[in-house]
């Protein structure tokens, strides 16, 4: 009993933020939010509408919904090129031509924490073979129009995500994106 109540008191309290999830450790007297990157992939099918290149997650959150391919950035690596290994690592696909689609950091975009994620567009070879790899369970092509009509099937901000890539390509009117 009296070992329990030690152990109680001198357990530091975790700090928590604003929306109730852990702080991380403090860097130079501040609390960073981390980092991502996300691969869009997007090409045109045989009927004229767009498909865009997505993984099923393996782990939570949100294990089983799907998500772009990407993931953290690692310490020392330029985002650009950690876009390119997390498609590659997830995809199996060597990816090339990257272009800065947005930014997105909603602080509860990400329930682990607040996360940043830089969103590229990314070219891939139209005879890639994807295969899903690292902690993607699953990796294919999926048509905007089945994306969009099930946002629930989605990962993180990821539908929103979708609708930005589709107006960069002057296509919102065909899928009714305001």
């Amino acid at each position: 009993m009296i070992k329990g109540l030690v152990r109680f008191f001198s357990m530091e309290a975790k700090k928590l933020d604003k929306f109730g999830r852990p702080l991380p450790e403090l860097q130079g007297g501040y609390y960073k939010p981390s980092l991502t990157t996300d691969a869009v992939v997007i090409r045109e099918n045989s009927e004229g509408y767009h498909d865009i290149l997505m993984v099923t997650r393996g782990r939570e959150p949100y294990q089983g919904r799907l998500a772009f391919p990407g993931g953290f950035v690692d310490y020392n690596e330029d985002p650009l090129q950690g876009c390119l290994r997390e498609l590659e690592e997830e995809c199996g696909v060597v990816g090339s031509s990257p272009t800065l689609l947005t930014v997105s950091g909603d602080p509860l975009r990400d329930p682990r924490g607040h996360v940043v994620s830089i969103i590229y567009k990314v070219v891939i070879p139209a005879d890639s073979q994807i295969k899903a790899g690292d902690d993607a369970s699953h990796a294919q092509f999926y048509s905007v129009r089945e994306l969009l009509s099930s946002p629930g099937n989605i990962a993180f901000d990821h539908t929103e995500i979708i609708k930005q890539a589709i107006k960069s390509i002057g296509q919102a009117e065909k899928y009714g994106i305001s």
